[in-house]
């Protein structure tokens, strides 16, 4: 190779090694360039109960703590304010529906049970479960939702019923039931107490056993039934299944004071032990 070709080939590499240089950063800086992400929409961490239809969760956590307040007071013209009507009362494989306050108040110890309510006040707002039907609480004894643009209570589910044994086929009536007897005989209506007992009504003192045939005869005799220890012990009693005594009998209240079951279609007291 002449001196000539030597210096065109030198020329040509070098043109080469700057080409490649060049080309080398440019691949670099293309490999390195990273775009940058859309900006992420907003979290459903910010709002766990937008999946159900709620798009501000305030929205949810003041109705929350405005249920609870009015259903742990015993409140049920303001428990019924917060019900999102029609709302379906489910009990026993059966469905009600529930079109007014009216009705819900009406039905509000049937509807909102011992266990309901203590259902209700035990759950946390944070700790809900939540899918497109609605927000659960409890055991699914509640849920909460959207209907005609309003929040509120959409469905109660009465889950069991723990005095199946006694013979009582619904938990809801037995609550109801012994709630308002507590109330009779707290106000003194000796004709609805009357009203509550089964007759013949066995009534065991410590020396006789005597049986109370109608309520005219119970009236007439009120209050040598109905004592002072009875009705202490009555009233002391919460309206709870766990707090009760259970059996084949019946269900015994205040502490063996009164035993209760179901005839037919009523319940009622059939024993006082004074």
């Amino acid at each position: 190779m002449n001196n000539n070709n030597v210096k065109k080939a030198a020329v040509i590499l070098s043109i080469t090694a700057v080409l490649a240089t060049f080309s080398g950063q440019a691949w670099a800086a293309q490999s390195s360039r990273v775009v940058a992400p859309a900006p992420a929409a907003l979290s459903d961490s910010k709002n766990p109960y937008y999946v159900a239809g709620i798009d501000d969760p305030k929205e949810f956590t003041t109705y929350f703590a405005q249920l609870q307040k009015a259903v742990k007071e015993n409140k049920p013209e303001d428990a019924a304010k917060l019900i999102a009507y029609p709302m379906n009362w489910n009990q026993d494989n059966k469905q009600v529906v529930i079109h007014n306050k009216d009705e819900f108040i009406q039905n509000y110890d049937r509807i909102f049970t011992a266990r309901v309510r203590d259902q209700l006040l035990a759950q946390a707002e944070d700790k809900v479960f939540v899918n497109w039907k609605g927000i659960m609480a409890g055991e699914g004894d509640l849920w909460i939702g959207k209907q005609n643009n309003k929040l509120g209570v959409i469905a109660v589910n009465i889950i069991n019923n723990p005095y199946e044994v006694a013979g009582i086929r619904s938990a809801a009536e037995f609550e109801h039931f012994l709630t308002k007897l507590q109330n009779d005989v707290r106000k003194g209506n000796k004709a609805a107490v009357a009203g509550s007992m089964t007759y013949p009504l066995t009534v065991n003192s410590k020396d006789k056993t005597v049986e109370i045939i109608s309520k005219r005869d119970f009236m007439s005799k009120y209050d040598k039934i109905m004592t002072a220890s009875v009705k202490k012990k009555l009233l002391a009693q919460k309206v709870e299944a766990v707090q009760l005594f259970i059996n084949w009998k019946g269900v015994m209240v205040g502490e063996g004071a009164l035993w209760m079951g179901q005839t037919g279609e009523a319940i009622g007291v059939f024993a006082i032990n004074q």
